[in-house]
């Protein structure tokens, strides 16, 4: 090959480059890691993440007045509920970010004055970025706080989170607690002179503690379902 052969080629070689570097950075975010402009209201399905034992939804509920939307947030490792109130939504120019402004709903049902916001930041067809940090004493989105990757899905984890995560700890709470109670009982009675046997070492007393907590963890679970899900008659 001549020597301005080689030029020219070399030439069109970083000409197309150049070109293709340029349509690169000019194309459009792929459908999969963008929000749809229908999803403005609050995207469907619920949002989970196993390594933050965390979960939320968007609940839309039919009423007289038209169709009511609430936001669900479940952290499962506390355990705990909160429900929100969006105020307003909004989805980037590039369309990979959505944030939700929302207001918390108490537990006596009263909308709360101050406004919360967080993004939700698309990263395929199913995963997100979600930032969750703490609100009355348990975690929720948030515009900051650590940082775990969501996914999304048609089925709600109430059921398997709930059952997972929110068991173990209750079934811990609830023991410490009954075991606490027993045993001031028992100091009680054991400084009345009473002839009694601690309850530390009595199997039958550890053996309805067992009964009275699994009983009671059984009826939280199923509270805490119920919850996440939403289901108000």
């Amino acid at each position: 090959m001549k020597r301005n052969d080689l030029k020219r080629l070399t030439g069109t070689l970083a000409a197309a480059s150049i070109l293709f570097t340029l349509s690169a950075a000019a194309s459009p975010a792929r459908a999969a890691d963008t929000f749809s402009k229908d999803e403005i209201s609050g995207p469907t399905g619920y949002f989970k993440s196993d390594k933050a034992q965390f979960a939320f939804h968007w609940k839309y509920l039919k009423t007289s007045k038209g169709v009511q939307t609430v936001l669900v947030f479940g952290d499962f490792n506390k355990p705990q509920l909160q429900v929100g109130m969006p105020t307003l939504n909004n989805i980037s120019k590039d369309r990979r970010t959505f944030t939700s402004q929302y207001k918390f709903v108490s537990t006596k049902g009263k909308l709360l004055k101050q406004v919360y916001y967080f993004p939700l930041v698309k990263l395929s067809d199913t995963t997100y970025r979600v930032h969750l940090a703490y609100h009355n004493g348990a975690r929720v989105p948030s515009a900051n706080g650590k940082a775990y990757t969501f996914t999304k899905t048609s089925k709600s984890p109430a059921k398997s989170y709930a059952n997972k995560y929110a068991a173990k700890s209750l079934k811990k709470q609830y023991t410490a607690e009954l075991e606490k109670s027993v045993q001031k009982q028992y100091q009680k009675e054991k400084a009345a002179g009473k002839n009694v046997s601690n309850p530390k070492t009595n199997k039958t007393v550890q053996k309805r503690i067992r009964n009275k907590v699994n009983s009671a963890v059984k009826k939280s679970v199923k509270q805490i379902i119920k919850g996440f899900n939403y289901n108000v008659k």
